[in-house]
């Protein structure tokens, strides 16, 4: 996969919400915001 820069679309995905029904990234992008949020570990 490459990297993203900013300004670039994320790729779509699929995780499953807080009920555990499984979310597609493209099927709400463009009702609504997205904010992604991507925690690093701590090492």
């Amino acid at each position: 996969m490459k990297r993203l820069s900013v300004g670039d679309l994320a790729p779509d995905f699929i995780l499953p919400d807080h009920k555990g029904v499984d979310i597609r990234l493209s099927d709400i992008y463009q009702k609504q915001n997205v904010l992604l949020v991507f925690n690093i570990g701590f090492a």
